[in-house]
Formats: structure tokens, sequence, C-alpha cells
């Protein structure tokens, strides 16, 4: 049986809702749903799954009503449609969190449920990367004071001893015998909902980085450049593609450097500083 609480996509869930409903009965259907839900639109709720059109507080309220949600679960999925919709970044952070409040005062959360929560955390704050690279240069035992200072700006003790729980759990590094902890070499994926909220609060924290670096880093240990383009969409594409190639490239010195022993954050922002024409007339 499927859970709400499992899920990142209220569509998605709809839709697996819709099938494991379909396999109990198979003169169950979209329109039995949105019938159920009080809809005279037939086609209601297959436009809804299918992302033709987004669910209102009153509509979402009616479905979470037809599907027999509790209290818990009703919560969850009208907060995740909000999640969902939101087109400010700041309102998806606020419904996330409420998100994972709602899950923890349910029956609590189910391991899939953590690790979505830790994926989301790693994705979000930008120290816990910085702190893993370090972990694959020195050799750690538990000095959290040490390791707090290493990063830059330095965080708290309590924050660098997080980082490494965090870093445990989501199976990134390994504590070995002597107490020390070395590298895994593991990636970690979650719901693209998740992870695209997660990424943009990590490169936010990257550019708010950048900018102090100006002030408080010297010449000698930064290298800030920037190019002001007029460009169409096809030398965009070009472009990024370029970026993308020369990444690849920084990536393979970095990995066949053995005497690594400090971390750099490399960032490449690329955004508009005018309308196109078209914008300009209003045809997009």
């Amino acid at each position: 049986m499927i859970s709400i609480f499992d899920y990142s996509d209220y569509r998605k869930y709809l839709e697996d809702y819709y099938t494991e409903k379909k396999t109990e009965n198979t003169a169950f259907s979209y329109q039995s749903l949105a019938r159920k839900a009080g809809f005279n639109n037939r086609g209601f709720a297959y436009n809804i799954v299918k992302g033709k059109k987004n669910l209102s507080p009153a509509n979402c309220h009616r479905i979470s009503e037809a599907i027999r949600h509790n209290k818990y679960e009703a919560d969850y999925f009208e907060t995740l449609v909000a999640f969902n919709q939101a087109q400010d970044v700041k309102e998806k952070k606020r419904c996330f969190e409420k998100l994972c409040q709602i899950k923890s005062r349910g029956k609590g959360f189910s391991k899939t449920q953590i690790v979505n929560k830790n994926q989301y955390e790693y994705y979000s704050r930008w120290y816990h990367s910085a702190i893993r690279s370090i972990l694959g240069m020195y050799r750690f035992k538990n000095d959290y004071k040490w390791l707090a200072r290493m990063v830059t700006p330095s965080i708290t003790v309590k924050q660098a001893k997080k980082s490494v729980e965090l870093l445990r759990e989501l199976g990134m590094i390994i504590k070995q015998k002597n107490g020390a902890y070395s590298l895994a070499d593991t990636s970690i994926t979650t719901g693209k909902e998740v992870i695209g909220l997660a990424i943009q609060n990590f490169h936010g924290e990257c550019a708010d980085l950048a900018k102090n670096a100006i002030h408080t880093v010297s010449k000698n240990n930064r290298n800030v450049t920037g190019l002001t383009l007029g460009i169409s969409k096809a030398s965009y594409d070009r472009i990024c593609d370029e970026i993308a190639r020369f990444q690849e490239e920084i990536m393979e010195i970095a990995n066949s450097d053995e005497e690594a022993d400090r971390v750099y954050q490399l960032n490449f922002h690329m955004f508009p500083m005018s309308k196109s024409d078209n914008e300009r007339k209003g045809t997009i």
C-alpha cells in the first residue's frame, strides 16, 4: 500500500494511487476519483495528474477527502501541493520544512523519509561538501574543533559534528577501525522537487560566499573574473556545453592531484542582464 509520506511530488502520488486502485478494481478510473471528489468535469483528476492543471487549496481538500486521508495525511498532501506549485524559493523551503514537521508528528520517519531529509540537508548547505573534501585530504579522528576551523568561513563545532554524522548516514564517508574517516565512492539522489530546491539553496549560499571572498580573501588565493556578452540563444547553448566540457577537465585535474591540501569552490554564473526582443514585445 502506497504512503503519501514517501512522496515529494503530489502528481506522482496521485498517479500511483490511481494505479493501485485500478489494480484492486478494474472499474476504477480518474473519472471515478473526480466524481467522488464532487467535480463535474470528468477529466479534472486526469488533467491534474498529467500537469495540465494545478490544484487550488479548496480542490486539494476535496481530493484529500475523496482519498480518505487521515489528519496527518491530509495536512501533508495539502502542504505537498503547495510545495510543488510554489514559484518562490522561500515559499518552497517553508513548505518543505513543514512537510518534515508533519511526518515527525505522525508515525515518525521511515528509512526512506530519513534518507530524503538527509539528502536535502546535504545539498542545501555549502559546508557539507567542503567537509567531505577535507576528510579526504587529512587524517581526521573526531577533532571537531580543528575541523570547524579548517572550513572557510569557519563554522561552529556543533555544525562540524552534525556534518560528519550526516555524511556517515548518507554513506559518503566510512569510519575505520582506527577511528579515522575515509571517503566512500558514493553518489546520492532524491526526488527532483527536493533536489531542485536544495540545489537552489546551495548555489545561493555559494554565490554569497563568492561575494564575501572578494573582500576577505587575498588576490593570490582567489580568481574572480567576469564577462558581459551580447549573444544569441544558440551561442548561449554552445557556451553552456563548453562550460560542461571545461568542468570535466577541471575534475580530472583535481582527481589526479596527490598533493591536495585545500578545498576550493569553483562557481560558474551565467544569467541574463537584459530582455530578449521577443520578451520585450511580450511574445514569450
